[in-house]
């Protein structure tokens, strides 16, 4: 599959009925909108998507035309039922059984010809398929003749020497006695060798015949009166009907925008149908009073009428601007936005914002579904309530007002959004909303995506925020971190942000739940989508995680914002929990920092740039970290506690001068080793045996007093230096096995190697080796475990391998008498000391 079938496909398996965006494409599938564009371009030309709007331009996935869309409402009011009847028309062998219920007038008898007319369109019905329809109103208590009506509609389908398919619509099934509405059923179920499918129609819930009498399942469809309907779908009917009117008058019509939205508006007993009754009424009572050929005008005539011509076409296009036009949603809009956009300027808080989208909620309040919008303000409480308050902790209102109008800003985003171009002024509001108020519209947009993944890439539906987040805005914008969980697993880190949001009852925490493979890359990815939605306020970041190098994960994330950092690994919820409450606090961040390196032994905190953030002193032993340490408690102690001491093994050192730069080590005065060690990083490198000579000794001094100490402090210092690495220091470093031996076993084999390679080494050299020989007998004495770094000797030049030959003999005395070891990686260490000296 290449990238634009991939692309078709992600679009068909999210948005399979909505208009999208290049943007919102150019999201789902991870490309630039560029390339996005060029490809959605493509699937235009080669018929799969339709193309519609200019700024912005809509792409939508093209499909044949329906039966039901000819029906006003097909993608709204009536999706949810249009669903349904496909399902029931197409499940094998013989569709189901439909039930269609709602009030009189409602367009019961329209819905069951479009599902007769989608079953032939799809083939599961013949082209001559017939549809026959019985009204239970015309034998009401005759029993009787109304089993001969059936009968006799039965008969045309099994008629011939082909039997015939198609759909027997029975209506007004309330009318008949409760046996009688058994009886059709009943026989109804019968019918399963035959291709005759039932829709039953009636104008009540009550009649209870797909729980009780029907052996199988029943497909029910509730039609709402049109009173609920939405505006736009009203507005709809009624130019339709004046349409017709027009048609069959031949003359045009002319509507003013108050009577269409009065017409749309009103609540008429029969429904549909009386809505269609009242405008024939109208238009005749004019046409009564109107001159030949002369156009009609219904209602007072305005500057901007409506106008309706006979044959029309595109009427359901021209609804837009019917809509625009009778609601003046183009100049209230541009005002309502000019409004909130200075207030936002002028510092005000969101109560003023909120006051204002309220005020122009009013205008569109009675042109509303009550029913829809009630039903669709307690889907925005659940999933609030799910997504939001259960995860981040943010608690909304309970009164039902709130919901309803959060319900009803959200229907008029939907008005704007379908019938209003995209305007700068509504970009420019959506970029304020985010600059002031980072954190809650962030939490607004986590919303919208669960609500309706478009409604996040649709710049109107900014206008909720003002309803929903208006008193828990203050709270979220007082958090002054960007915490962020980072853990393996489906629900690991979800589960401790829920936990500690919902305990604090604040959002400080978002959480992302990284699959076990995920790599750096990808981490950083999520990291800094987040941190850019949080917008430019100075904020210092907080990342607790469970994977991978503390390090590296600090420098990877330290890259995509130059504010401090912690990061601390090994997340726990008591952890994390730690940290929000000190969040809470308003803590400042270097106390948050130090209180996260106590949290646990295994548990590691950073939150400086390279090695430390105070001066430091890094101390390395070729001979291993256990004299580096020593080593280390020897400056501590004569040194003052402002200057830190590290102690690293020779491999740790090594690694970090050659991954790391002069920035890692900004802090860094100077590096003490007991071998030449090479470093372009800008610091002094000592071989801590060079201050034998005085040269180093002064040099050594002179970093000393450059840090800050003292003269005094600097001389002892050199003084405990010169007497450690002494002789006498070797034989106060031996804790178990007898200084005079182990020396004497050294010095013996120095001269092995002296003899061998023909070489003399210099004193400080040898003292150098008497120390690490030493003291590497008593180690391996002392350690429990045998090491595992057997070295491959094929991989070994001519050099090393005559040199590990020969320190196999050399050893093998000490090794008897002692009862050691000695592993390749002493062999390797000590070859690394003498390699410069022997060849």
């Amino acid at each position: 599959m290449n990238a634009i079938e991939k692309l078709y496909t992600a679009i068909m398996h999210r948005f399979p009925n909505e208009r999208i965006t290049t943007a919102q494409a150019a999201n789902i599938i991870g490309l630039t909108r560029g390339v996005t564009s060029s490809y959605l371009s493509k699937l235009e030309k080669q018929g799969k998507l339709l193309k519609t709007g200019s700024r912005p331009v809509y792409w939508q996935i093209k499909r044949e035309k329906s039966a039901f869309d000819k029906l006003i409402g097909f993608r709204g009011s009536l999706k949810s039922d249009i669903q349904h009847a496909i399902e029931a028309i197409v499940y094998p062998t013989h569709g189901l059984p439909i039930f269609i219920t709602g009030p009189q007038g409602v367009g019961k008898l329209a819905f069951a010809h479009a599902i007769y007319h989608e079953a032939i369109r799809r083939q599961v019905l013949n082209k001559e398929a017939i549809f026959e329809s019985i009204d239970c109103a015309n034998y009401k208590d005759q029993p009787d003749a109304l089993k001969k009506e059936l009968q006799a509609a039965v008969q045309h389908f099994v008629v011939g020497e082909v039997p015939k398919s198609g759909y027997l619509y029975i209506k007004n099934l309330q009318e008949l006695h409760t046996s009688d509405q058994r009886y059709f059923v009943v026989h109804a179920n019968q019918q399963k060798n035959t291709d005759i499918r039932y829709i039953f129609s009636a104008t009540t819930k009550k009649i209870n015949t797909g729980n009780v009498y029907f052996k199988s399942a029943a497909v029910q469809i509730d039609l709402i009166p049109l009173s609920h309907r939405p505006l736009n779908e009203r507005i709809a009917f009624v130019a339709m009907f004046f349409q017709q009117q027009s048609v069959q008058i031949g003359r045009e019509i002319i509507v003013s925008p108050h009577e269409l939205v009065k017409l749309a508006t009103f609540e008429h007993l029969n429904n549909i149908r009386g809505l269609n009754n009242r405008i024939q009424l109208l238009c005749a009572e004019v046409y009564a009073n109107t001159p030949v050929n002369d156009q009609l005008i219904i209602g007072e005539m305005v500057k901007d009428p409506i106008h309706i011509a006979p044959n029309q076409q595109l009427l359901q296009t021209s609804i837009v601007a019917l809509i625009t036009s009778a609601l003046q949603l183009g100049p209230t809009t541009d005002a309502l936005f000019k409004q909130l956009f200075d207030s936002l300027l002028r510092g005000e808080t969101i109560i003023e914002q909120n006051f204002f989208v309220l005020k122009v909620l009013k205008q569109i309040d009675t042109t509303t579904s009550e029913s829809l919008l009630t039903s669709f303000a307690q889907t925005l409480k659940q999933i609030s309530k799910k997504y939001i308050t259960h995860r981040y902790g943010v608690n909304f209102p309970n009164d039902n007002m709130f919901w309803r109008n959060a319900a009803l800003a959200f229907v008029f985003a939907n008005l704007c959004s379908d019938n209003l171009p995209v305007t700068k002024t509504v970009h420019k509001l959506q970029a304020e909303i985010k600059d002031r108020y980072p954190r809650s519209y962030y939490l607004f947009n986590q919303l919208l995506a669960k609500v309706a993944p478009q409604y996040s890439q649709n710049v109107y539906y900014c206008l909720p925020f003002f309803i929903l987040m208006t008193q828990c805005t203050e709270k979220i914008e007082s958090v002054h971190y960007n915490a962020i969980l980072l853990a393996h697993g489906e629900n690991t880190a979800s589960s401790i942000q829920q936990v500690v949001n919902t305990l604090c009852g604040n959002y400080f925490f978002e959480a992302f739940d990284m699959p076990i493979d995920v790599s750096l890359d990808k981490i950083n990815s999520y990291v800094r989508d987040y941190l850019a939605d949080q917008g430019p306020s100075p904020r210092e970041n907080i990342v607790l995680f469970d994977m991978g190098s503390l390090r590296e994960m600090f420098r990877e994330i330290k890259k995509l914002s130059d504010q401090e950092l912690l990061v601390v690994n090994n997340v726990t919820t008591a952890m994390a929990l730690d940290i929000g409450l000190r969040i809470q606090r308003n803590e400042a961040f270097q106390s948050i920092a130090e209180a996260s390196k106590a949290y646990s032994s295994t548990t590691d905190a950073q939150y400086y740039e390279g090695l430390s953030n105070k001066k430091n002193i890094i101390v390395s032993c070729m001979s291993g970290v256990g004299l580096s340490k020593e080593l280390k408690k020897l400056i501590e102690s004569t040194l003052s506690p402002s200057l830190e001491v590290i102690a690293l093994d020779y491999k740790q050192l090594h690694a970090l001068l050659k991954n790391h730069d002069r920035q890692f080590f900004s802090n860094t005065q100077l590096i003490l080793t007991t071998t030449d060690v090479s470093g372009d990083i800008g610091v002094d490198i000592m071989n801590i045996y060079n201050i034998f000579d005085k040269a180093t000794s002064l040099k050594l001094q002179t970093t000393l007093l450059n840090t800050g100490e003292s003269q005094d402090s600097s001389d002892l210092l050199i003084d405990r230096l010169l007497r450690f690495l002494s002789i006498e220091g070797i034989r106060g470093r031996l804790q178990i096995l007898n200084p005079d031996i182990v020396i004497q076993e050294s010095q013996d084999i120095v001269s092995h190697y002296e003899d061998f390679y023909n070489v003399k080494f210099e004193p400080r050299l040898k003292l150098n080796l008497y120390m690490h020989l030493s003291l590497m007998f008593e180690r391996m004495i002392m350690s429990t475990k045998n090491s595992k770094n057997m070295i491959k000797k094929e991989t070994l030049s001519n050099q090393e391998r005559d040199f590990f030959s020969l320190s196999s003999g050399t050893f093998q005395p000490v090794e008897q008498k002692f009862n050691i070891k000695i592993q390749d990686y002493e062999i390797e260490l000590l070859y690394q000391l003498l390699k410069d000296f022997i060849f």
